[in-house]
This record gives C-alpha cells, sequence and structure tokens, in this order.
C-alpha cells in the first residue's frame, strides 16, 4: 500500500525579510493608546511645564553669571538659588508622574495587542498552524510584544518630551543668538541625514534578527518537548550541534542589526562635541571682538539649551535600535492579527440536534495545492451505525475525519450531515454535535475534573465522576494524591500515556454528542483495561453514529460497515467478514495481524 504525508508541516511558511511599511506600522502601534487621551494630555502638561522651567532657569543661570562677572550679590544669588532649587525640585516630581503615565499607559497598551494576537490565534484555521512553526507562533506573542512594549515605555517620554523640548529650546535658542543657533541647525541636519541613512540599513537586519529569533524558539520547544526521545535515542550531540547552528546564525543577525545601529549614536554625540566647539569658539571671537550681542552668560546658556534640544533628539537617535526592532516586532505581530480568521457562512444554519446521518461525496482534498490526500472519497453512515476506516499509516483516514468537523475546506465534494452541507452549518454547533477521541489526546494545565469537564462546561462533579467510571479512569484518579483536584503538570507528565487516554475518553462521555469519531483511541491502553473500555463504548456508541479509526483489527469486527483507505481512496468496503471472504486488501492486512497467533 502507499504510505502518505499525514499531514502539511512539511511545507512551513517562511516570513519575508523585509519591514514593508513602518509608517504604516508605526501609526497602527499608536493606535493602541487612542484610550489614553486624557492621560497623555496630562503627561503633555506636565512636559510643557518642565520645559518652560528648564528654559526660565537656564536663562537666569546666565544672567547671573554676567550680573557676578560684574559686582557680587550675594543675597539675591541666595534667593535665586532657592526659586530655581523649588522649581527643579517641581520639575523632577513632575517627570516622575509623567514616566509612572506613560509606563501605565505603554503596558495597556502592549496588554490589548497581545489580547488581539491571541483572541484572532483561537480563530485561525488548522491550515494556519499547520504551515507555521509553533516556536515562531508563541515568539510573535511573547517576545515580540515585549519588544512592542519596550520601546513604547522607552519612546512615548523622549517622544513628548523631545518634540516639546526641541521647539522650547529651539525658539529661546533663537532669541538667545540667531548665529549660534544657525550653527546647531546645522549640525542637527547632518544628525538627522546620517541616521535616516542609517535607518534603512538596519531595517531589514531587525527583521532578519526577529525571524532568526523564532527559529531559536522553535528549536528550544522542539528539544524540551522531546527530551525523552533525544535522550533515548542518545542523539543529545545531534540536538547540541543543529542548537548551536541556529544559536549561532540567530547571534550573527542579533550582532549585525547591533552593530550597525549601535554606530548611530557615537556618530550623533561626535556631531553635537562637534556643535558645541563651533558655538564655543563663535562666541569666544565674537566677544573678543566687543560684540555687545554675545556674553559669557549667553554662550552658557545657549549651550545649556543646546544640550537641551539636541538631548531629546540624541535619546530617540540613541534607541534607533530598539525602535527598529519593535516595529520589525510589530508587523510580526500585525500579520498574526491580520490573518484571515475562520468565519461561518453569512447565513449559516444554527442547529442544536441532529440524527446523525453522515455523507461524504466525491470528496477530494489537498493540504497543499497540487499535493492530493484525498481521491473521490464517497460514504454512507446512517443514523446509528458504526463506520470503521483501516489502512496504513497516512492513507488519509484522520484526514477524512477531519473534513468531517470542518476542520480544512474541500477542493471538491461535499460533506453532509443530516444533508446538510457541514460548510454551511455554524462550526459551534457543528463540533458541539461531534465528539473526537484523538489518537494522542492533550491535557492542560489544569485539575483532572476541569480536563474532563472540557467536553460538557456545564457537567457537575457527579457527572464528571459518571464519566471517568465509564471510561474506566475513576480507579486511577482515586489513587491520586488530590484525586480529581489533581493539577496535570505540563503535557500531563505526571499521569501515563494510558491515563490521559483514558481521561480523553472520559471526556467523550461527558460530551454526548450523537456522532462520535474514536480515532486509535484505544492505542495506548493495556489489553485489560482495553477490554473494560471496549465494553464501555459499546454503550456509549449506542444510538450514534461512530466513526473508528482502527489499526487493531479485532476492535472493529462488529462495525455496520469497515472502509479500507490506500493512497487518499477507499478500495474496499463492506462488513467484516464480507471482506474476508473476498480475500482482499482488508483480508491480508487482518491475516497480518493474526496469522502468526
Amino acid at each position: 500500500m502507499q504510505v502518505m504525508n499525514r499531514g502539511p508541516r512539511h511545507n512551513l511558511h517562511q516570513e519575508k525579510a523585509q519591514l514593508s511599511n513602518w509608517p504604516q506600522t508605526a501609526r497602527r502601534v499608536l493606535s493602541y493608546v487612542g484610550f489614553a487621551r486624557g492621560k497623555l494630555a496630562i503627561v503633555f502638561g506636565l512636559t510643557v511645564f518642565t520645559t518652560a522651567a528648564t528654559i526660565v532657569g537656564n536663562r537666569i543661570n546666565g544672567i547671573v553669571v554676567d550680573q557676578f562677572l560684574k559686582a557680587s550679590k550675594l543675597p539675591l544669588l541666595e534667593l535665586i538659588c532657592l526659586v530655581l532649587g523649588g522649581m527643579y525640585l517641581l520639575a523632577a516630581v513632575f517627570t516622575y508622574f509623567q514616566n509612572s503615565v506613560t509606563v501605565k499607559v505603554a503596558q495597556q497598551a502592549a496588554a490589548d495587542i497581545r489580547r488581539d494576537i491571541f483572541a484572532n490565534l483561537q480563530q485561525l484555521p488548522m491550515r494556519y498552524f499547520d504551515t507555521h512553526d509553533n516556536g515562531d507562533i508563541m515568539s510573535r506573542l511573547t517576545n515580540d510584544v515585549d519588544n512592542i512594549n519596550t520601546a513604547m515605555m522607552q519612546t512615548f517620554v523622549q517622544l513628548f518630551t523631545g518634540i516639546i523640548a526641541v521647539i522650547g529650546m529651539g525658539a529661546a535658542m533663537l532669541v538667545l543668538s540667531p548665529l549660534l543657533t544657525l550653527i546647531a541647525l546645522a549640525a542637527s541636519g547632518l544628525t538627522y541625514l546620517f541616521t535616516r541613512a542609517a535607518a534603512k540599513v538596519t531595517q531589514k537586519a531587525f527583521v532578519t534578527q526577529q525571524e532568526a529569533l523564532g527559529a531559536l524558539n522553535t528549536q528550544i520547544e522542539e528539544s524540551v518537548s522531546g527530551k525523552q526521545v533525544v535522550q533515548l535515542f542518545d542523539h543529545e550531540a545531534e540536538t547540541m550541534a543543529t542548537f548551536d547552528e541556529t544559536n549561532a546564525r540567530y547571534t550573527h543577525a542579533a550582532f549585525i542589526a547591533q552593530s550597525v545601529s549601535s554606530f548611530i549614536g557615537p556618530v550623533n554625540n561626535g556631531t553635537n562635541n562637534l556643535a558645541y566647539l563651533a558655538i564655543t569658539a563663535a562666541g569666544a571671537v565674537s566677544i573678543l571682538s566687543g560684540s555687545q550681542t554675545i556674553t559669557v552668560g549667553i554662550i552658557f546658556t545657549f549651550l545649556i539649551y543646546l544640550r537641551n534640544f539636541t538631548g531629546p533628539i540624541n535619546n530617540v537617535l540613541d534607541l534607533i535600535n530598539t525602535l527598529q526592532l519593535s516595529l520589525a516586532s510589530a508587523e510580526r505581530v500585525f500579520e498574526v492579527v491580520d490573518e484571515v480568521p475562520e468565519k461561518d457562512l453569512p447565513n449559516a444554519k444554527h442547529v442544536t440536534t441532529t440524527t446523525g446521518r453522515v455523507e461524504f461525496d466525491h470528496v477530494d482534498f489537498a493540504y497543499d495545492p497540487g499535493r492530493p490526500i484525498l481521491h473521490d472519497v464517497s460514504l454512507v453512515a446512517a443514523p446509528g451505525q458504526m463506520i470503521a476506516l483501516v489502512g496504513a499509516t497516512g492513507a488519509g483516514k484522520t484526514t477524512i475525519m477531519n473534513l468531517l468537523t470542518n476542520l480544512y475546506p474541500l477542493e471538491s465534494g461535499h460533506v453532509l450531515l443530516d444533508g446538510r452541507d457541514v460548510t454551511t452549518l455554524r462550526r459551534a454547533d457543528l463540533r458541539h454535535l461531534i465528539t473526537v477521541v484523538q489518537q494522542e489526546p492533550f491535557m492542560f494545565q489544569l485539575s483532572i475534573k476541569e480536563n474532563i469537564r472540557l467536553g460538557r462546561a456545564d457537567a457537575s462533579d457527579e457527572a464528571v465522576v459518571l464519566a471517568a467510571k465509564q471510561a474506566h479512569a475513576d480507579g486511577f484518579i482515586r489513587q491520586l494524591k488530590d484525586g480529581y483536584d489533581t493539577v496535570l503538570a505540563e503535557n500531563a507528565q505526571n499521569i501515563s500515556q494510558g491515563q490521559r487516554q483514558l481521561l480523553s475518553i472520559a471526556r467523550a462521555f461527558i460530551a454526548a454528542a450523537p456522532v462520535l469519531v474514536l480515532d486509535e483511541a484505544t492505542a495506548s491502553i493495556d489489553s485489560n483495561t482495553e477490554a473494560d473500555v471496549q465494553r464501555a463504548m459499546v454503550g456509549l456508541m449506542k444510538g450514534k453514529t461512530s466513526f473508528v479509526i482502527a489499526h487493531r483489527l479485532s476492535t472493529i469486527r462488529h462495525a455496520d460497515e469497515i472502509l479500507v483507505i490506500d493512497g487518499g481512496r477507499v478500495v474496499e468496503r463492506g462488513s467484516h467478514e464480507a471482506l474476508l471472504k473476498r480475500g482482499g486488501a482488508y483480508a491480508a492486512l487482518y491475516n497480518s495481524q493474526f496469522d502468526q497467533a
């Protein structure tokens, strides 16, 4: 028989290493602070006060310098120092409050972004998760959102104070000396041109860095999750070698991004120092030539103004790497937020009950275009019937059941429930009518009680215990220290694989859906327990339409119809006895399991 790929993850999505539209991305990030307009207005007012206090205080300092070069006025100096000290203290208090407010606003904005990406992840179709690494998805939700949060906390204050300081200090400088202001503006212009050119280089570097970080997170997640496999197969050295390669790739990308961006700060500081030198020299020449327009006090004040003028600009430029990194992160985050979620049709029907009649009508399906998985699959399950699907691993059995729950769109054909195409039904209703017991059940870090209750959220504690008893899980649960209140560890590592499967079966009991899918439901259960569970499942499946995917053919001998799947096609169908008499593919599978016995 042909063995086919079991899923689409062989062709994972690769992100493009470019920052496509950073102005739009920046505006979108800032839109998340729209809720805090009042708070930001207060910050704006506090910033105006601190800037004004700085301007007035520094001008008074210049006047004092000029006056005390002429005559000693100690009492007046004491008063001025006292007033200036009070102003500076009040400005410091206001600065603390504006920082506190902006940090709170940034944290709330980051929380909103994180909620939006997580909310959309809950609605995305399975195809998205099949084609994206889990580590990269988690990196977007954690690292990338944290980068945005850090940038907002650092740059909000800088932007608010910077804009006001640049305007205020620039006006004060112009009033003091147009000549010195012209020199200062020329230096600032050179700084701006250099930074703009450097930013074009760093944008791509930071996007590449974040992609490499996503790959590194994927490597770490796989290594931790598969730790036991790594040790059992003595694969530590190979795993370490792969990690070293991925780690080196990320380190190189981070070095390129950081080294290029870190060059901006020293260049700008050098330009500012040259500006200070030029202003001092020009002022000294003016004073020595006997000009009365520039004094020592004016030069003193102007240099302080210039420091406060270039300081905010330099602070933002020094944060260019943080800004570039955050924009790259924001674009990666918004890519997920903008992914089209799984949506019901506008006229999707609301259904609460079903007779359980299921029909596949000439269904074709491919995870990726041009790589078909199912070919012309047709079947009919009458209400209450048990349909078994058998075949080699990767033949397409689980894929057929995924289409029943409308997890993937069809290429052609129809999947019908009570004669209605499942794509025309509300997904939430459809998935309440169909319960799936997976071959590899997933348990959350919740109590055993809550994990079983996932099958029906409003189930009582008594119903949970009854479902566990029906699934033959009650015995091992009561042996645990906290019984049904036992909180499962990550990946439910504090219970065995077979016990996880029993809990998954208990979920199916408590859900009591009219249509039941058992995907190798007893594969991880010992023979004695399997016999008990099989008997319990007879009661569970009574009156329900049941689909059983099985490799142990002894468990499906009483199925109403058995479908043999090979290469995505139904190659045989019929009862157990009829298929054995035919002597075809099913008989070969059956005899291969029981001839030796």
